[in-house]
């Protein structure tokens, strides 16, 4: 979600390895159950993932604990925070607006919210990341003070818009001059919604996306630190004691009730729903998905999207875009307190997987790399280092 989770995008393609690799003989469920076993063995949690082919769910496993206190075990059922991954929906609220006829990607931002402090920046601009906005935590820690100093606060979309209206940071470059990953520019899509749909961005997700489509177990979540009896399968960040013996909540964060960029909580369940209805157009026509996974071009005419790494190089509205050597493909990862998320959809051959897990470590990328090497007939290693 945060800055976080752009170095963690970067990651994804590396792993340290010791001397186990599959036998290429066992069926692929059967290596997604022997990956797994091997992890659990050597005390790796791997949370939930869900992998689907051709449309249908070939596998799906809970490995986990759900919350510390009391202790309880992730089911297919566990709701996680999303954090990036949240993002694609935002892009798509968007874009339903657009096909409403409630606004152009080329508009400006000020002329939707008048207090916006800079010209000549579009929607087209945050959706794509080339906006130059600065990310909000930055902001937050220059400019909020609390009014009590031992109070934990929990600040969400106005108060971060709020700051950032008052301060008028500076861009960090021209609008459309580079990629620079911002959070900051999708929360501003987040206020976009609500300006234009008169309607929290919470509902309005909720009335146009996940109800829709029967996605019963996502929400925009309004945040709260202890156990919510209206959430009971809600997933809690957590990472083991230093003695590693136990474990302790990483879970709370001041900005933690901000949305655009984050904020969604969703199961492996519904996020296949949500993967299946993208690539067979139930959620947007075709032209606007195809926009949507089109990489944004910079004023050089340069793709949008980070240098010196092909696999992430190109960025849509809310999505990462595969390479052209590989099924055609569009996937994010998302990161934070201790949540790492990853979604992949191949969109011809409506193929590809959905990763969560909660517990702080760096498990996903070994999750990530053995799922594509199983998927295409490869030996894979496993990481030692969580």
């Amino acid at each position: 979600m945060k800055r976080f989770s752009s170095i963690f995008i970067l990651l994804l393609s590396f792993t340290f390895t010791f001397s186990q690799t599959t036998e290429l003989t066992k069926s692929k469920a059967d290596q997604y159950n022997d990956f797994i076993s091997k992890m659990k063995s050597n005390g790796i949690s791997t949370g939930n993932i869900l992998i689907y082919e051709n449309r249908e769910i070939v596998f799906q496993n809970s490995n986990g604990i759900r919350s510390i206190n009391p202790i309880d075990s992730l089911d297919l059922n566990s709701q996680f925070r999303l954090a990036s991954v949240s993002k694609q929906f935002t892009s798509v609220a968007i874009m339903k607006l657009k096909q409403l006829g409630k606004l152009d990607y080329d508009q400006k931002v000020k002329t939707i919210l008048t207090d916006f402090p800079h010209e000549n920046i579009t929607i087209k601009h945050l959706l794509h990341h080339t906006s130059g906005i600065d990310d909000y935590i930055k902001i937050v820690k220059k400019y909020f003070k609390k009014k009590k100093s031992n109070k934990r606060y929990i600040i969400g979309n106005d108060e971060i818009l709020d700051i950032f209206y008052k301060s008028k940071p500076k861009l960090n470059f021209q609008p459309g001059k580079k990629f620079e990953y911002s959070n900051t520019g999708y929360v501003v899509l987040a206020s976009i919604v609500e300006k234009i749909s008169k309607q929290h961005f919470r509902d309005f997700l909720k009335e146009n996306i996940f109800d829709p489509l029967n996605m019963n177990n996502t929400i925009v979540y309004n945040y709260q630190e202890g156990v919510d009896p209206n959430m009971p399968n809600r997933v809690f960040g957590y990472s083991k004691t230093e003695d590693e013996k136990g474990y302790e909540l990483n879970d709370y964060h001041i900005v933690n009730d901000v949305t655009g960029d984050g904020g969604v909580f969703s199961t492996i369940i519904d996020l296949y729903k949500w993967n299946m209805a993208l690539i067979n157009y139930k959620v947007l026509p075709k032209e606007f998905l195809d926009e949507a996974w089109s990489p944004g071009i910079l004023n050089n005419g340069k793709i949008a999207g980070f240098d010196g790494r092909p696999e992430y190089s190109r960025y849509g509205y809310g999505w990462f875009i595969g390479d052209n050597k590989n099924p055609r493909s569009v996937f994010h990862s998302g990161g934070w307190v201790g949540f790492a998320t990853y979604l992949y959809n191949e969109i011809e051959t409506k193929s590809g997987f959905i990763i969560l897990t909660n517990d702080s470590s760096r498990v996903i990328v070994d999750n990530i790399n053995t799922i594509n090497s199983i998927r295409s007939g490869k030996p894979y290693s496993l990481s030692t280092n969580d």
